[in-house]
Parts: structure tokens; C-alpha cells; sequence
């Protein structure tokens, strides 16, 4: 039994909690409150130091990152194979909350869903055909050649008024399909098991420590195997402070990119002529009022309905692209895409940039995705937790890892292909120039409605894309509300009018960026997740120790008479709420 003195400590510590939560959530606020004012005030200054920062960290610090990502991976890999894997995150007797096609919605639309769709096309298209500081690196120097002087004859053969099949058209070679091979292989290298491990682990280890141990769903819980009773202390408020920002830097980021495909959307449609600050200004602040009212109504319901509607939707735009242009190119690419990523996975994870060029290259993309993934990984992780209340270790691991993994092979196989495929094939250049010479992420993917199905078919398909876009962009938005209301609440349920602050939190941060910005305004985003992931990965390194470390004494507990101790908490969560 719990003795007296035990649960009246207990309760007194609880109350303690309570007292701080107000003061943490203050402090938070002052701490973003400084940011947005440091740079409104100076402006394109503190644009230039985030991309030097992250400049400073590409050149001397890419290793440490590539360390990082490919250690969650192994650790992830050990314990869904392990014994331990048959462990439940909650008593032995919990079963899920949720359905798995609803477990599986949830966590495409506050994970990787939206960055996905942005740059669904543009990234394989990217590393099959552009040279920008030498390209991808996993391609030898023969075959970026061939690939230019491929698209250079072609783009002569079309003014010449040729056309596919006639005479003297080019015709590609094997290392244009080599090429295409290895742009889809990295863009999935990007997507897939490692970037998904980071987020896994974190939500196994909060998940674990919540709902096995009994402590509160919080980031400090995580090192309780390390500190003990100290995560209630300086150590734990700083824990979670660091959570706060990589989380807003990384929505942010997320936001940013979404507002891009909004007006990219909407240009396609007509609806617009170019992209401005209003286009700006109002996509996010409608957004972030549905998401924060959307947070309000709870994750059954909210986040929940709009991301099983947004699975639905994307199910129909890869069907569309299936039947719209070759299926047969497109699952070739997709199964070859899939052995040499398996054969080449392990080498791609740990190459580390040696020359300048590589490392610029490396710090655009791979570095980039990986300061991206930390820094989210909390806010990703802790909502990954919050939904997966009664699964296995293995079966928890499976759904966030593997699964994941497979349907990012699918949806960049088939979109990814497509591109590819038209603009090999194709009888203009539109997607290739979209994508390799425009850079543009976030409108390659309209484009290609125009090419493949020109007309009130291509309509139909742009509207699909722009509601996924606009959900995606809620549900990153809604669960970063709720996710920042219980780092602040120790785990706890957050009081709706904490999760209204939350929401204009984060619509004002990506506001004040993507205005002050300009055109760096995405530059500047990116660089902020990678700076904020830095500190992060400490974080990280301790919530690894401190896992494998309470895995071994699975049957030790943390507190004593844990139901106990659950009724009490829930007692006063219901209270709070």
C-alpha cells in the first residue's frame, strides 16, 4: 500500500506543479514574446545571423547531426526486435484508443504530412536533374552529365518543332534511368525509417514513462531513470523550455512552407495573380483561428475527423496520378527506389559531407530534414505518445517507423515518378523547368495537373491538393496547440484558454518571420529548426540512456502503488479541466 507519508509528499509535489505552471508558461511566452520583438527590430539582421548560425553549424557540426539521427535509428531498430518489444505502454491490460487506420491519419497530419505534399514532386525531381552545388552526391559525375546533355538535347529537339517518337528526338540512356533511380532513393532516404526513428523514439519514451510508470505525459518525465525527482526542478523547466522553442521553430517551418502552397494553389486556380503579404497574412491567421478552435474541441474529435478526411483525399490524388500517367513506369520506379534504398540505407545515413560544395549540399537538404525532424521531435513525439495509449512496444514501433516509412515510398513513388516520367517522355518541359530550373517546390506538383489532365480535371485535382494543404496546415497547427499546452501543464490536460494563447503563439512567430524575411523568409525558418535542434540533441541523448536503462527493469516501478497514484493524478486533471 502507499504509505501516508508517501502520498502526502506526492500530493504536496503535485501542488507545487501546479503553482509553476502559470510562472513556466509566463516565462515561455516572454522567452518567444523577445524573439518575435529581436526580430521586428532587427529585421533583416536577425534573418542574416539565423542563416549564419546555421551556416557555422553545416560546416563544423553536420557530423554530429548525421550521429544523432542514425543512433535513434539503431536504438528504435533494437527494441521493436527485442524482448521488450512485447512490453505495453500501459498496464498489461490496455488496449488502443484508437482505430489503427485513425492511429495512422493522426500521425501523417501532425507529422510529416505537409512537408510531404510540398515537396511531393519537386524533391525527386531535384535530385535526379539539378546541379546545384554538384548535385546529388549519391550519383557519379558521368551520369549528371549524361542527365544535362539528355535535357539540353531535348529542349533543342522541341524547338526544332520535334516530338517524342520522331526522328532525332532524344531517346534517354540507362543513366538517365539511373539518375531518375537515385533521385527518388534520396528523396525516400529523406522521408523514410530515419527521419521517422527520431520522432519514434521520443514517443516511445514519453508514451513509456506516462503510461507505464505513471509519471506526467511531459518531456522531463523521460530522464526521471537519470535524475529522479530533480525533473520537477530547474533541470525539468529548462527541459521543457527547449522543447517549447524546437517545437514553435519547427511548426513554424512547417507553417511557412504551407502558406507558400496555399498561394502557389491558388495562383494555379486563377484565383490570384502573384504571391503578397495579404495572401500571407490571412492564410495564417484563418488558419491558426480553425486550428486553435479545432484544438479546443479535443483529439477525438478535432484532429482525429479532419485527418482521416485528409487520408481519404490523399489516397484519391495518388489514384488520380496512377491512372493520369504511366502506372507501369511509376510502380517500377517505386520497387527499384525501394532496393536500393535497403541496399544503400546504412552508407547514405552515416556519408558526411567532406568538400565545401558538399557541404553546402548537405546543409540544404540532408541537414536541413535533420535539424527539422529534432527540432519537431518533441512536439511530434509527445502527440505520437498522447495517441498511443495501450499498444505494444513492437506494435508501436511498426505503426511509427515502418509503416510510415513504406506509405512516404508510395506517395514520392508514384508523384515523384510521374514527374519524372513526363518530363523524360513528355511532349514539354513544364514540370522539368518547374521544378530543376524555378525551384519551385510548392508549384510543380499544380503544374503537373495541367500537364497530365488539361482541363476541368486539372481543376478538380488542384482543389483536392489545396484542401490537403489547408488541413495538413491545421492539424500541424492544432496538435502543436495542444502539444505546447501540456508541456507547460506537466502532462496535464491544458485549460482551453492556454491552448488559445498556444494557437496565436504560433501563427504569430511564422508571421513575424515570413514578413520581416522576404525572400529569405523560408531560408530564415529553416535555419531556426536547425539552430533549435541543437540544444535539443542533448535532450535526445539522455531520453536514449535513460529508455534503454528503465527497458532492463521493466518490472521495477517508478512510483509505488501506481493505480493509486493514477487515480489521484486523473482526480486532478479533471479538476484542472
Amino acid at each position: 500500500m502507499l504509505r501516508a507519508d508517501q502520498l502526502d509528499a506526492l500530493i504536496e509535489r503535485r501542488g507545487v506543479l501546479k503553482g509553476l505552471n502559470s510562472t513556466l508558461g509566463i516565462a515561455a511566452i516572454a522567452m518567444v514574446v523577445f524573439f518575435i520583438l529581436y526580430a521586428i527590430l532587427l529585421g533583416k539582421t536577425a534573418s542574416d545571423q539565423f542563416l549564419g548560425l546555421k551556416s557555422w553549424i553545416e560546416s563544423t557540426l553536420g557530423w554530429y547531426y548525421v550521429l544523432i539521427m542514425f543512433s535513434t535509428f539503431v536504438v528504435c531498430m533494437y527494441v521493436m526486435c527485442s524482448r521488450v518489444g512485447k512490453i505495453r505502454l500501459g498496464r498489461d491490460d490496455d488496449r488502443p484508443e484508437f482505430s489503427n487506420f485513425a492511429w495512422f491519419s493522426m500521425l501523417f497530419g501532425c507529422g510529416t504530412g505537409a512537408g510531404m505534399l510540398f515537396f511531393s514532386m519537386s524533391e525527386p525531381m531535384i535530385h535526379f536533374a539539378s546541379g546545384w552545388s554538384g548535385g546529388n552526391p549519391f550519383l557519379s559525375a558521368d551520369v549528371k552529365a549524361a542527365v544535362a546533355a539528355f535535357f539540353e538535347a531535348k529542349q533543342l529537339a522541341l524547338n526544332n518543332g520535334l516530338l517524342p517518337g520522331d526522328t532525332g528526338f532524344p531517346v534517354p540512356s540507362s543513366q538517365v534511368a539511373e539518375a531518375a533511380a537515385g533521385g527518388l532513393k534520396l528523396t525516400i532516404f529523406h522521408w523514410g525509417t530515419v527521419a521517422w526513428a527520431m520522432y519514434g523514439i521520443v514517443g516511445l519514451s514519453l508514451a513509456y514513462f506516462s503510461f507505464r510508470k505513471g509519471l506526467p505525459l511531459s518531456m522531463r518525465s523521460a530522464l526521471y531513470p537519470l535524475i529522479g525527482n530533480k525533473i520537477y526542478g530547474p533541470i525539468g523547466h529548462t527541459v521543457d523550455i527547449l522543447t517549447v522553442f524546437g517545437t514553435i521553430f519547427g511548426i513554424a517551418t512547417t507553417l511557412g512552407l504551407g502558406v507558400e502552397q496555399i498561394g502557389s494553389g491558388l495562383i494555379s486556380l486563377g484565383l490570384l495573380e502573384e504571391k503578397s503579404q495579404t495572401v500571407t497574412v490571412v492564410s495564417i491567421v484563418l488558419i491558426s483561428a480553425i486550428a486553435t478552435a479545432s484544438a479546443t474541441s479535443g483529439v477525438a474529435r478535432g484532429i482525429k475527423v479532419l485527418s482521416t478526411l485528409n487520408t481519404w483525399i490523399c489516397i484519391a490524388i495518388l489514384a488520380y496520378f496512377l491512372a493520369a500517367s504511366n502506372t507501369n513506369y511509376m510502380i517500377s520506379s517505386t520497387v527499384t527506389a525501394l532496393g536500393d534504398y535497403v541496399s544503400d540505407a546504412v552508407s547514405m545515413s552515416l556519408w558526411t559531407a567532406r568538400s565545401p560544395e558538399e557541404r553546402v549540399w548537405q546543409g540544404g537538404w540532408t541537414i536541413f530534414y535533420w535539424g527539422w525532424w529534432i527540432a519537431w521531435a518533441g512536439f511530434v513525439g509527445m502527440f505520437i505518445a498522447r495517441i498511443s495509449r495501450g499498444r505494444t512496444i513492437r506494435e508501436f514501433m511498426l505503426g511509427v517507423m515502418v509503416i510510415p516509412s513504406m506509405v512516404a515510398l508510395l506517395w514520392f513513388g508514384v508523384i515523384g515518378s510521374a514527374g519524372i516520367y513526363e518530363s523524360i517522355y513528355g511532349a514539354d518541359m513544364q514540370i522539368y523547368n518547374a521544378a530543376v530550373n524555378n525551384w519551385d517546390y510548392a508549384g510543380t506538383i499544380f503544374r503537373s495537373f495541367d500537364v497530365l489532365t488539361p482541363g476541368p480535371v486539372a481543376t478538380i485535382a488542384k482543389v483536392a491538393a489545396l484542401v490537403v494543404v489547408v488541413i495538413f496546415f491545421v492539424t500541424s497547427a492544432d496538435s502543436g496547440t495542444l502539444v505546447l499546452g501540456r508541456l507547460l501543464a506537466f502532462g496535464q490536460r491544458p485549460p482551453v484558454q492556454q491552448r488559445i494563447i498556444w494557437g496565436m503563439v504560433l501563427g504569430g512567430v511564422t508571421l513575424v518571420v515570413l514578413l520581416l524575411g522576404g525572400d529569405q523568409a523560408l531560408k530564415s525558418l529553416q535555419a531556426a529548426s536547425i539552430a533549435g535542434a541543437l540544444p535539443f540533441s542533448f535532450v535526445l541523448i539522455a531520453m536514449m540512456v535513460g529508455l534503454l536503462k528503465s527497458l532492463r527493469k521493466d518490472g521495477e516501478s517508478v512510483i509505488d502503488n501506481e493505480e493509486q497514484v493514477k487515480k489521484l493524478i486523473e482526480r486532478e486533471i479533471r479538476d484542472l479541466s
